[in-house]
């Protein structure tokens, strides 16, 4: 069932948005159509394939790519990786992780020690959809419409042997400090911008981005950095369709690869909230047994029903017992409400602290009971 009208699907996950506006599996209907589906399939699971890869590869993708995807009415080659990454999350079953707006609050507030290894970026499963709290000042530029308000990110991971074609792009190897003689770690990212104030539900945004890791103690934050730097560089779309892409655009990249990181560390942490939620699943087993009209009331709610994982707390921790907490050092209440940043650090414990894990500091909203004191008072008017 296609959804166009439904104010919901405005605010949707794009894998899930995408499947609402314009009917179930139109993407993967599409490389069927276009008789590319026999060769794609083996490859869309495939744990040393990225995406850059297999349009390279598959015979006749560039040219699809090029055709239906060309620079005409603003779309470049990045729309149809968004495209080719929406089939492969299918195949890997659609996992969507969504972060919690105190999570996501709380992240933002929070640095990332120089300590930390490259290899603590690891997302738990081989490709999934990072779904971010909203609304959230984070933008994706577009550059016929736009800025976007940035939605979230598909994240694969792929194992890439020493001499593998990711290596062909000298100038990439060169600004990466990459060995072609060395495996590589592929982290590919591909953001994406809401329709919200847009002119429909598909008129989206994307940025795809790939982060190659060799060396797994390398500090997180300076391979983040570097990589940043790299997409400053115009060499690094020199790609056939890919548009060149301004500084200021980049720079909008930044915070976003950061709050992906931050929620991957969050994750890996031994004590990590984490909570299923099955809504597709349990409306589908609703609807077997009941009778042609009561089912098709709930096809409709159907068509934009997801399930996820819930990623972090669902609320943020009593501000009493926050300021408790601080005891002795509590802030005085003139102070105004703001937050004391946290940090991810590593945390050195066991005998003569031999071991190691990744801990958090969370950061703390100074003064949180007098700020959410005044929201408990603002009257509730019924208009």
């Amino acid at each position: 069932m296609i959804l166009n009208d439904a104010p919901k699907i405005w605010t949707l996950p794009h894998p899930v948005r995408v499947d609402a506006a314009a009917g179930d599996a139109v993407d993967r209907r599409m490389f069927e159509h276009l008789g590319v589906m026999p060769r794609l399939e083996p490859l869309l699971t495939d744990a040393e394939s990225t995406t850059e890869w297999i349009i390279n590869n598959v015979p006749g993708m560039i040219e699809i790519g090029q055709a239906h995807f060309g620079l005409l009415g603003g779309q470049n080659m990045g729309s149809f990786i968004l495209n080719l990454v929406r089939t492969r999350l299918r195949a890997y079953g659609d996992r969507i992780l969504e972060l919690t707006a105190p999570l996501q609050a709380m992240l933002a507030e929070t640095d990332v020690a120089s300590e930390l290894p490259a290899g603590l970026f690891q997302c738990p499963y081989p490709l999934a959809y990072i779904a971010f709290s909203r609304p959230n000042p984070l933008r994706v530029s577009n550059h016929i419409s736009g800025l976007h308000e940035c939605e979230g990110a598909y994240l694969g991971t792929y194992q890439l042997p020493a001499g593998h074609e990711v290596f062909h792009a000298k100038p990439r190897n060169r600004a990466l400090k990459l060995d072609p003689r060395k495996p590589v770690r592929a982290l590919e990212m591909v953001i994406t911008g809401s329709p919200l104030g847009k002119a429909g539900v598909l008129d989206d945004a994307s940025r795809d981005l790939l982060l190659l890791i060799q060396d797994e103690n390398e500090c997180l934050q300076a391979v983040l950095d570097r990589h940043i730097a790299w997409f400053n560089d115009p060499t690094a779309y020199s790609n056939p369709g890919m548009a060149p892409v301004k500084a200021d655009e980049v720079a909008l990249t930044r915070p976003v690869v950061n709050l992906l990181a931050k929620a991957m560390l969050f994750l890996n942490l031994g004590d990590a909230e984490t909570r299923q939620v099955s809504e597709r699943t349990d409306l589908e087993r609703k609807t077997k047994g009941l009778g042609h009209k009561k089912k098709a009331r709930l096809q409709r709610r159907l068509a934009s029903a997801y399930d996820r994982i819930l990623i972090g707390p669902e609320t943020f921790p009593d501000p009493e017992e926050r300021e408790r907490d601080q005891g002795a050092d509590a802030a005085p209440r003139s102070v105004k409400t703001h937050w004391r940043r946290g940090h991810f650090r590593t945390i050195r414990y066991g005998e003569q602290h031999g071991q190691q894990r990744l801990g958090w500091i969370k950061p703390v909203l100074v003064n949180a009971g007098h700020a959410f004191d005044a929201v408990k008072t603002k009257p509730n008017v019924v208009r």
